[in-house]
Formats: structure tokens, sequence, C-alpha cells
């Protein structure tokens, strides 16, 4: 299950009439849909998404100093000081919210 699919499920966990193995069904109009994407696009990013962009990052400042053998983003990651990986994180979140900002305006 991924990320977004566990996180779905928190906050709307899955229903069911009265002690039945029938989910309960509800039914929405175009308004309430595009109220639900509005929503997904103005999210804060998860802290995976963090992770993922700023591991790309870290990355791509190591890699100039590779030339034979490319490392993967998670071995730069995890031999990273806590306080650089603190930075890159930073960093990330920044940008993501920024993309999302601009996608909101």
């Amino acid at each position: 299950m991924s990320i977004a699919e566990n996180e779905a499920e928190k906050a709307y966990p899955t229903r069911y009439w009265n002690g039945t193995h029938v989910k309960e069904q509800f039914y929405c109009d175009t308004d309430d849909l595009q109220e639900a994407y509005l929503r997904g696009r103005a999210a804060p990013p998860a802290d995976a998404e963090v992770e993922a962009v700023a591991k790309k990052l870290l990355w791509w400042d190591m890699e100039s100093d590779w030339e034979d053998v490319m490392p993967s983003d998670d071995c730069f990651w995890t031999l990273t000081a806590p306080e650089m990986r603190a930075s890159y994180l930073r960093g990330a979140r920044e940008m993501l919210e920024i993309a999302r900002k601009t996608v909101n305006e």
C-alpha cells in the first residue's frame, strides 16, 4: 500500500453498515470532487516526499565527486551527518512548499 493510500485510510477509514461487511456508500457531485482535488493539491508535503527530494538534492551535490561508481541516493543519505541531512530536509520542504504555493495562486 502506498504512503498516499495509508494517509487516505487514516483520514477516511473504510466504514461498513452496522456489523456487516457491506461498505457504506455516499454520493457526491462535481463540486465535491473539485474541492477534494484542490485540498489534495494544497496539502503540505508528506515527510516521505520531503525526504525523497532531499536525498536527490544531496545526490546531485555529491555526484561530481564520483566518476566511476555512482552510489545510490540512500548510500549518500546514510553516510551524511545528521546536521547536513537536516539542512537538505529544510531545503526540500521549502522547495515543495514553493511549488504548491505556485500551483494554488
